[in-house]
């Protein structure tokens, strides 16, 4: 009985795993798929919005992805920016970091599972297909609340959760210029991207584990 509970508990945990290994996946993706943002340069009319050319606004974002991933010194290109600013997308840097981490471990999870573990039968289906339906409740409700709620208060409310007790990502525009070159409409299809890929790929994982049950029987 004991063991039973341990194994069950065993494959929750690798579940939620499975889970956040999809999740760290999608955003680590979102944030070094640099072309991304440089469409929206133009889609949204950037340039025109802000007052600066194509070219100095791509080296402002590049500088401050490239300090997010890959540690270099904090910079906006030729965009001013404040101590306030820097304080704020030092958090950033935490949460990025804090991701990175996620998708590494639950890395090492999913290959330990795979050498070890693969044929763990605690409940009627493996996995991977409970992870991508956890995914797909998840994000549908968080995408279906979106809608309801409001994106501009929906992004609000995420800062609240994720900088707690703090107001410095309420960037001024005179002292930070970073931000008028990062439109709220960009954050909202970046947001749109991420929730759409995870459960997209959440949704082929389904289809595939259904294909290869019917194929076992």
């Amino acid at each position: 009985m004991k063991k039973n509970i341990i194994k069950k508990l065993f494959a929750i945990f690798l579940i939620i795993n499975t889970s956040l290994f999809i999740v760290s996946l999608v955003i680590s993706f979102a944030l070094v798929f640099k072309p991304f943002y440089y469409y929206h340069i133009n889609s949204l009319n950037i340039t025109n919005q802000s007052g600066y050319t194509e070219l100095e606004i791509k080296e402002a974002y590049d500088d401050v992805i490239d300090y997010l991933v890959l540690d270099k010194p904090f910079k906006t290109g030729k965009l001013k920016y404040s101590d306030v600013g820097y304080d704020h997308f030092k958090d950033c840097k935490l949460l990025f970091n804090l991701n990175f981490f996620i998708l590494g471990f639950s890395s090492v999870i999913i290959i330990l599972k795979k050498i070890y573990f693969n044929n763990i039968k605690v409940f009627k289906h493996n996995i991977s297909f409970l992870s991508s339906i956890l995914n797909i409740f998840v994000f549908i409700l968080i995408f279906v609340s979106s809608i309801i709620v409001g994106f501009s208060e929906t992004f609000e409310i995420f800062h609240h959760i994720f900088f707690l007790g703090k107001d410095n990502w309420l960037l001024d525009r005179n002292t930070d210029e970073i931000i008028k070159i990062l439109p709220q409409d960009f954050f909202m299809n970046s947001a749109i991207l991420v929730v759409s890929l995870i459960i997209v790929i959440s949704i082929l994982i389904v289809i595939r584990e259904i294909i290869i049950g019917k194929k076992k029987k």
